[in-house]
């Protein structure tokens, strides 16, 4: 169990500093090109590694 939760906080964190990349290259509308980019992705646990980057956006 503890092997989860800390894959949970590693995800977290990469999807964290993803978001801060994003924001810094693209600044406010680095959210709107995150959606665009997960529109375009076939692959589901890619697009779902997306979403947490969308979601980290948020709170960043």
């Amino acid at each position: 169990m503890q092997d989860f939760w800390l894959r949970e906080l590693e995800a977290a964190e990469r999807a964290e500093a993803r978001a801060r990349a994003l924001r810094d290259r693209f600044g406010p509308a680095a959210e709107a090109r995150c959606a665009d980019e997960i529109r375009s992705i076939a692959d589901a646990d890619r697009r779902r590694d997306m979403e947490d980057v969308r979601r980290a956006l948020r709170w960043t």
